[in-house]
């Protein structure tokens, strides 16, 4: 809460001996402390009265964020306590509920009727817990894939993971940091592997080679932090909206998406989904700067708003933000050599708005407009490729090379509304993971380009198989052969074969496998599956991939 300083008057504020009024012979005693005199911020009202009439009108989920934004300004408000757990009952969002009545009923520990709703609400999360856990799926260590006569293989090799004390194996690892695992990034020399704990608002980090945890990276920043900032205004032209915490928009717990590496794998950069106080995903987001080597973060930069991926520049030149929220492409010149001298390089739109337009009060999760998600680049660092799993789809173009900077080309229909994008290491196929369809869809490049260059339509030759449901992430193998995806809703990983775009083997993956990345060697597939609502996931699958120099020869009867 904002606070002013009023100071009384000099007479009444001075003690002398002999009236108010100044004797050389008596000096003044000391005047006292000044009395601070709090004056309530007008917003918190504003929100509350917005929340409960929400409520009334039967509209939980703005209800919410008023209250949200209540919280923000006023920590602590108890009738924005209350309400937020209302809003989040009404949506059946237990655990918010849960969580916003307990530090309630810290308050208040004799109201009975709080008691009583804090009481059904933790009933309520139990049982979603235990209907979603029957429906989790886990497989043991050994397990492999189908057919077993594959030309590649996966087994799964060792696990680190959040839902069971008691294993059966030593692979086995139970690992508490392992909180809504969103993605994983092996460095380039293939001995570490950082996983993104996504609730956990932190980087686990694994030596990749043993495997075993060596430590954790916190997403939290408070006042003393302050030098990791380059500044308190955003970048690319975005503004902070006046709904921010006191102490300023750079104290901040950051939920970590995905990940890339820069500088020959010496930077891992980690975008942030957003900013915790930032409950629509309408503010600038940021993105943290890890000193590999040191394990630490020495930078933290301004990013879009729901800043879900970054991918660097082979050349080294510019690191790529894709802002889910914002309709656009950040883009960072990364070309120094040290943090310090990174900068904005620009910011290329691809829908209608950015920054979003009257986004106060929208969900910028859901109402995401082109929901900007998968990037790629082309291996020459001319082409940036760029998923829309949102609105009208497709893969948006951007021309990384022009002197001016980076510009939009156009928009291609590829992929329906893809959610993530690969190239090939030679550059020459692009392939798109179709969530909506199950599929993926591979294209030339150089094709993809020039019909985003044309002005009255270019036909694009592609091909595509169907892999399962919702896919999410793919990687391809370093030599390009074969290409990797984890189906969320299916609880599976593919893997297909580029050359003849068919799926050549499968294997379970524990519940709602989202994130995957290959080591530089090609031996082990590294898979997070993060869970849904607080259930399955919260693991971490390592499987070997075990490849077959020839096809299975089969014995042919002699002829009679």
């Amino acid at each position: 809460m904002k606070a002013r300083t009023l100071l009384l008057p000099g007479c009444a504020a001075l003690v002398l001996a002999a009236g108010c009024h100044t004797r050389r012979a008596v000096p003044a005693a000391p005047a006292p402390l000044p009395v601070p005199v709090s004056i309530p911020d007008v917003r918190v009202p504003k929100y509350m009265k917005g929340g409960q009439l929400s409520l009334r009108r039967g509209r939980p989920g703005a209800a919410v964020r008023d209250f949200h934004r209540c919280l923000v300004i006023e920590p602590g408000n108890g009738a924005c306590l209350d309400g937020k757990g209302r809003a989040e009952a009404a949506l059946r969002h237990w655990e918010d509920a849960v969580s916003a009545w307990e530090e309630l009923s810290l308050q208040l520990p004799d109201d009975r009727d709080l008691a009583k709703r804090l009481a059904a609400a933790r009933r309520a999360w139990e049982a979603h817990k235990r209907r979603r856990a029957r429906a989790a799926l886990h497989f043991p260590i050994g397990a492999v894939s189908v057919p077993t006569d594959a030309p590649l293989r996966l087994r799964l090799a060792a696990r680190f993971q959040r839902y069971s004390t008691s294993t059966l194996s030593a692979a086995d690892v139970y690992d508490a940091d392992i909180d809504s695992p969103k993605s994983v990034v092996i460095s380039t020399d293939g001995v570490t592997a950082y996983v993104n704990s996504l609730e956990g608002l932190r980087t686990v980090v694994y030596d990749a080679a043993r495997p075993a945890k060596r430590g954790v990276i916190r997403h939290s920043f408070g006042a003393k932090h302050a030098g990791l900032f380059p500044g308190r205004e955003p970048w690319f032209g975005y503004k902070f909206s006046g709904d921010l915490p006191p102490e300023g928009p750079n104290v901040f717990s950051g939920k970590p998406v995905e990940g890339a590496l820069s500088h020959g794998g010496r930077f891992l950069w980690v975008p942030y989904y957003r900013r915790n106080y930032d409950l629509d995903g309408t503010q600038p987001s940021a993105v943290a700067v890890i000193d590999a080597a040191a394990g630490a973060i020495v930078r933290v930069l301004p990013a879009g708003p729901i800043a879900k991926n970054a991918a660097a520049s082979p050349d080294g030149r510019y690191l790529a933000l894709a802002h889910w929220g914002g309709n656009s492409v950040g883009f960072i010149d990364i070309s120094s050599s040290e943090p310090a001298g990174f900068a904005p390089a620009g910011l290329v739109v691809l829908g209608s708005t950015a920054p979003p337009a009257g986004a106060e009060g929208m969900d910028r999760d859901r109402e995401c407009g082109l929901c900007v998600r998968g990037l790629a680049w082309s291996p020459d660092s001319r082409t940036l490729f760029a998923g829309c799993m949102g609105g009208a789809g497709g893969v948006a173009v951007i021309d990384a090379g022009r002197p001016g900077g980076p510009a939009l080309t156009g928009r291609v229909a590829l992929g329906g509304n893809p959610r993530d994008l690969a190239i090939s290491p030679d550059g020459k196929w692009l392939f798109a993971a179709s969530s909506a369809a199950g599929a993926v869809i591979r294209a030339a490049a150089d094709s993809v380009v020039e019909a985003a260059s044309s002005k009255n339509g270019y036909d694009i030759a592609l091909t595509s198989v169907k892999i399962g449901g919702t896919p999410r992430s793919m990687r391809l193998s370093p030599d390009g052969k074969w290409l990797f995806a984890a189906l969320n809703s299916d609880s599976q990983v593919v893997v297909v074969d580029v050359r003849k775009m068919e799926v050549v083997a499968r294997v379970g993956a524990d519940s709602f496998p989202v994130g995957m990345d290959v080591s530089p060697d090609g031996r082990f597939l590294w898979v997070t599956s993060q869970g849904i609502d607080g259930a399955g996931g919260n693991s971490v699958e390592i499987f070997e991939i075990i490849t077959v120099s020839a096809a299975p020869r089969h014995k042919v009867p002699p002829l009679p």
